[in-house]
Order: structure tokens, then sequence, then C-alpha cells
């Protein structure tokens, strides 16, 4: 467990940005990309890099950003979720000066078949 812990803290730790990132789904609000680099998988837990980048600027307290970024972590055997921290971002892609960061872990949530977060899972728990 203490593996986990620190492998999770690396993950945090590390730049927000990739060379690439891979599109899984796109809505009339954003479209959404993973970063395939800063994938681990161990012992049935996942953790991945979210990106939604927002068709439409964001606004929090009076700041604007073009994107959000969601270090996530997968129970793989349970398929459920929870976010890590929500960082905002202001320009496209995950890019620019941080507008907003909340780093409090989500609560586990199940992870709906045929939905983006579906894909994502898969991605995130079949990583090699």
């Amino acid at each position: 467990m203490k593996k986990l812990v620190v492998l999770g803290a690396c993950l945090l730790a590390s730049s927000a940005f990739a060379e690439r990132w891979e599109p899984y789904a796109s809505t009339d609000r954003e479209s959404r990309y993973f970063d395939p680099v800063r994938m681990v998988q161990m012992s049935g837990i996942a953790f991945i890099w979210d990106l939604h980048d927002l068709h439409a600027e964001g606004n929090e307290q009076g700041k604007v950003y073009r994107s959000v970024l969601y270090p996530t972590e997968y129970n793989c055997r349970g398929e459920k979720k929870r976010v890590l921290s929500t960082h905002k971002m202001s320009d496209k892609m995950g890019r620019g000066d941080s507008v907003a960061e909340h780093t409090l872990v989500g609560h586990w949530i199940d992870v709906q078949p045929g939905t983006p977060d579906s894909r994502l899972m898969k991605a995130a728990c079949e990583a090699q």
C-alpha cells in the first residue's frame, strides 16, 4: 500500500504537460484526452491524467480557464474511480497558468458501462 501512495504522489508531482494527448471522447461542451505516457497500472489500481479541453471558456472567481486536468485513480477490479485533484488551466490542452487547483481527493464512484469514463478506465487498466 505504501508503494501505491508513493506512486500516486510521484504521478501528481510530475508536470501536467505531455508531448501528445490521446483523444477518448467529445461532447458539445468539451473534448477529452488522456496522457498515455504517464499512465501507471499496478495491482489492480491505475492512475491516469484526464484532460478536458473546453469549447467555451470557464470562469472561477473572475479568472478565465480553458482546460481542466484531472489526475484520476481507477480501481480496475471494482470498476470504480475517484478524482485526486482538479487543475484549471488558462490555456487549451492543459497549458498556461494555473487558474485554480483543488486537491481534495474525491469519493469512489461506480464507472457506468458505455460512458467516456468506462473508455478511460479501460485504457488505464489495460496499460502495461
